[in-house]
């Protein structure tokens, strides 16, 4: 199959003949139609983050169509539109018995840690791990139901949103999804903070309250006094969660979600217990992919005007490259098939 690979140079390459994935008889082989370009995704390539080793097929925000079930799946046929869940789990240990099949042992992510993920023609998945797009859903905000599943995941988690004040510190895809899901959950206010003019004012589109450049000033200038009660950090900025830990109000909640990869430790515990805080994080969301995929469907969660760039699988190396390389700024960008199929 055509899949783009992060090779041992670090750079991404297209390949023509690298090896489709082989579905077992309980498996189904998906066609990808449309993969999300995460940030995890570039921090692995940049060496931040240390999941897997090239050669390697990444992309684990995955939409399409069935090509093939196997003799021993029912309920799914060719041609059906699926997002995958690309978190795998035994299905026997106490973690996936009890709907955390993300903390399995011998479990793991497509893309990220096990397996061949989106930036491939094809993924071969469990039955259980696919669910229905509506047909009032494109392929591309299909790709977007998982980093809306990880979101909703970490503001499920967090306490009194409804009637909350919330900061959102970073206003990537992520931040833009937790803004909305503020929103949804029933926030006072909600107040976005970044760097980058275009996402700021693009929160500002989708329903946040306030848009903060952090370049006219430092966070804390909202006064020495906690003002928020929620404060999220959306970023993977060690700043950030500094940020979150000054302004939220004591016995409020902080909800950690971006990555860094930094080993040194970024938070001072003593605030934490000293203002008595709750902190919640979230990595996968598997009991709520159905809502997540409702919550697009109704349009309460926009998440097609958060995709600024999409890019066909056979441009799709060069702009990894150039994103990897920190040539090129977005959004979110989103590897898309062609319409005529050709990738």
């Amino acid at each position: 199959m055509r899949a783009i690979v992060w090779q041992p140079d670090g750079k991404l390459e297209e390949v023509a003949d690298w090896p489709a994935p082989a579905p077992a008889d309980d498996e189904v082989l998906v066609r990808v139609r449309a993969a999300g370009i995460c940030s995890t995704d570039l921090h692995m390539v940049s060496g931040r983050l240390d999941f897997a080793k090239p050669p390697w097929v990444l992309g684990h925000e995955i939409a399409g169509t069935v090509e093939r079930v196997g003799t021993r799946v029912s309920g799914w046929q060719a041609g059906d539109r699926v997002v995958v869940d690309p978190v795998v789990g035994c299905g026997r240990c106490r973690s996936c018995q009890s709907g955390r099949k993300y903390l399995c042992p011998a479990g793991g992510e497509l893309g990220t840690t096990i397996g061949s993920g989106g930036y491939g023609a094809y993924v071969a998945a469990k039955p259980g791990n696919l669910y229905r797009l509506p047909e009032a859903l494109t392929f591309e905000e299909g790709a977007m139901m998982e980093p809306l599943n990880c979101t909703l995941g970490a503001i499920d988690r967090a306490r009194n949103v409804a009637g909350a004040r919330v900061a959102v510190f970073g206003a990537g895809p992520a931040g833009q999804l937790f803004a909305q899901l503020a929103r949804v959950y029933g926030a006072a206010s909600v107040t976005l903070f970044d760097k980058r003019e275009e996402p700021l004012a693009l929160g500002l589109r989708l329903g946040a309250d306030e848009a903060v450049d952090i370049r006219q000033g430092s966070p804390s200038r909202y006064g020495a006094a906690s003002v928020f009660d929620v404060a999220v950090e959306a970023s993977g900025s060690v700043e950030a969660v500094r940020s979150c830990l000054e302004l939220v109000a004591p016995g409020g909640t902080i909800v950690l979600y971006g990555l860094n990869g930094a080993e040194a430790p970024s938070i001072p515990s003593d605030r934490i217990v000293a203002k008595d805080l709750g902190v919640v994080t979230c990595i996968s969301a598997p009991l709520l992919w159905d809502r997540g995929i409702r919550l697009a469907e109704s349009g309460r969660i926009n998440v097609g005007a958060i995709v600024t760039d999409r890019v066909p699988f056979g441009a799709g190396a060069a702009f990894l490259n150039e994103l990897a390389g920190g040539k090129r700024s977005v959004i979110k960008a989103i590897l898309t098939e062609k319409e005529d199929g050709e990738r």
